[in-house]
């Protein structure tokens, strides 16, 4: 059951970033007066929930697991955002394809300890 926990975090950390970036695209970042815009995007908003359930639920996976264990397992969000970034339009180099790869191999090794 902790693996769901570990999933379910990873997973709203990557929605998390990738509402982030939209919302500060709508907004712009380059100047002071867009602060308050930034504030008050609602993409922006969702984001840090996001990443504030993330952080909550990541503390379970923390009671249950050794960090050792646990942390490695973040290398699924390279996946996940790999995926999602590809569905939404961004260009996939094969460097990057195959760095995620290497990722993936790795949390396989790690997630059968």
């Amino acid at each position: 059951m902790t693996i769901v926990f570990a999933i379910l975090s990873i997973a709203l950390s990557v929605g998390a970033q990738f509402l982030l970036k939209f919302g500060v695209q709508e907004t712009g970042f380059d100047n002071q007066q867009n602060i308050m815009l930034i504030i008050k995007n609602w993409k922006i908003l969702s984001g840090y929930l996001c990443y504030s359930l993330a952080a909550i639920i990541w503390l379970k996976v923390l009671a249950d697991w050794d960090v050792s264990k646990a942390y490695p397992l973040m290398g699924i969000g390279f996946i996940l955002s790999l995926i999602l970034g590809w569905m939404l339009g961004e260009v996939i180099s094969m460097d990057r394809l195959l760095g995620i790869l290497a990722i993936s191999f790795g949390v396989l090794l790690v997630a059968r300890t």
